[in-house]
C-alpha cells in the first residue's frame, strides 16, 4: 500500500520519515512519534518500531538474563538458552531490515502481532 500523499509534520517525505523510525529500533520510533502528529503511514511505522522491535528486544534481553541465571543450574541449559537467544537476535535483525526496506519503498508490512496494535494506535483502522 502506498503512503498517503499527506505531508509529514517532520518536514521529510513520508517514506523517509517512516524508514527513519526503524533506524535505531524502538528508540528512533519514539523520536518519530514525538515529531509526527498527522501522517498515519509514518505513525504506523513508528508504532511498529516501538511495539514490534521493542517487544522482541525485551524478549531477547529476557532470554539473555535467563541464560546467565541458568549457569547455576546447568551448563547445558545455559548453552541451549544462548542458542535460543542467538536465534531471536537473528530474527530481530531480519524483522528490522525488512521493516526498514518496506517503509522506505513506500510499503506497509505488518509484523504478526505488533502490526495490528500499531495500525490501531496510528489512527488508521483497516
Amino acid at each position: 500500500m502506498n503512503p498517503p500523499r499527506e505531508p509529514s509534520t517532520t518536514g521529510l517525505d513520508a517514506h523517509v520519515a517512516a524508514a527513519l523510525a526503524y533506524l535505531a529500533g524502538p528508540f528512533s520510533g519514539v523520536l518519530v512519534l514525538l515529531a509526527e502528529r498527522a501522517n498515519p503511514f509514518v505513525r504506523f511505522h513508528a508504532w511498529q518500531a516501538v511495539i514490534g522491535l521493542g517487544g522482541l528486544g525485551l524478549i531477547v534481553g529476557l532470554c539473555y538474563g535467563l541464560a546467565f541465571a541458568s549457569v547455576v543450574v546447568s551448563a547445558t541449559a545455559f548453552h541451549a538458552l544462548l542458542w535460543v537467544t542467538l536465534a531471536l537476535w537473528a530474527l530481530w535483525i531480519v524483522c528490522w531490515a525488512t521493516c526498514l526496506v518496506k517503509a522506505f519503498t513506500r510499503r506497509r508490512w505488518k509484523m504478526p502481532i505488533a502490526g495490528a496494535y500499531a495500525e490501531r494506535l496510528s489512527g488508521r483502522v483497516s
